[in-house]
């Protein structure tokens, strides 16, 4: 009897750990653009890892409970070529997570202050999609204003970061070289989109990246902050929005996408969309500060778009 009493006792032990365990461990979001309900209902659980991107000061006023400060300038460097916004190293990217506390089976959601935030946002998933850790990364919609539109928990605490230990695995695929345009562009498959404001794309702005203005000849045009609605609640546009606007640049489900802008930044916000909506994506990081670096390279101010957005 003593003995059934023990095994009993074990057996409830052993039930609780696991259930405990399992509470601890933050389901995988099934879709890399979350809603605040999902967040909230994930917020305490110790596998979840919220990244604030905004301004430092607005942060210390107010932000999500649990959230963590990203110094996008971490993510960020200017190469042996003069290329500004570029992606770091490895092991310094992979110091720039851990500093984070990111772990091997941490669940990422980045979480944007504001409109204007939103395409360093992308950028920081782009950067977390080249580190390899595709899957366990998603974008809370409607970012920190859409949190707060829903009178949800804010703090300004800010606590200690323990510090992480992932380990990486670039994945190059993600990034376009200029020889991969090239090549691009001769494909019907591949669809090259310029994300930067329609004036930069015609030439009729200057873009300060370069000394010759307009797009990469054969690229169409997807300004970046068409994306989201136009009113002031920073959330992204419904799926079937997006794809009609892919769609009218004749975007097809088996088409692959390369994404450009000035220096990166900007076309990081395409790129997660193409992502989120399933497309194969990849970004020119070197964008057009680097193309416009050849003068044999062509550059237009004629339109190929064949609709506008």
């Amino acid at each position: 009897m003593k003995f059934q009493t023990l095994l009993l006792a074990a057996f409830v032990l052993v039930f609780s750990s696991a259930t405990c365990l399992k509470s601890q461990t933050t389901e995988k979001p099934r879709e890399l653009l979350v809603s605040t309900d999902w967040l909230a209902e994930n917020l305490n659980d110790s596998s979840l890892i919220l990244l604030h991107y905004g301004m430092k000061s607005q942060f210390k006023k107010e932000h999500i409970p649990g959230a963590r400060f990203v110094d996008i300038w971490e993510f960020l460097v200017e190469n042996e070529q003069g290329l500004r916004n570029e992606l770091p190293e490895k092991q310094d990217l992979e110091k720039a997570l851990r500093s984070l506390g990111i772990n091997n089976n941490s669940i990422i959601v980045i979480c944007y202050e504001n409109a204007d935030a939103i395409p360093r946002a992308a950028r920081l998933f782009y950067t977390l999609d080249y580190a390899g850790l595709a899957g366990r990364v998603a974008v809370l919609q409607g970012g920190l204003k859409g949190w707060k539109l829903e009178d949800r928990p804010l703090t300004d605490k800010v606590g200690k970061i323990e510090p992480g230990h992932v380990a990486i695995n670039i994945k190059e695929s993600v990034r376009a070289s200029r020889e991969e345009v090239i090549t691009g562009l001769q494909n019907e498959h591949v669809i090259l989109l310029d994300a930067r404001p329609s004036e930069r794309y015609y030439g009729s702005e200057r873009d300060q990246n370069t000394d010759r203005q307009g797009h990469i000849s054969g690229a169409v045009n997807l300004p970046y902050y068409k994306l989201t609605l136009e009113d002031s609640t920073c959330l992204f546009k419904g799926d079937a929005a997006l794809r009609e606007a892919l769609r009218d640049r004749n975007i097809r489900e088996d088409s692959r996408i390369i994404v450009y802008c000035g220096t990166g930044i900007w076309a990081s916000s395409v790129y997660f969309i193409a992502r989120h909506l399933g497309y194969e994506v990849q970004m020119y990081d070197g964008s057009i500060q680097d193309w416009a670096m050849d003068s044999s390279l062509p550059i237009s101010k004629s339109s190929t778009n064949s609709s506008e957005f």
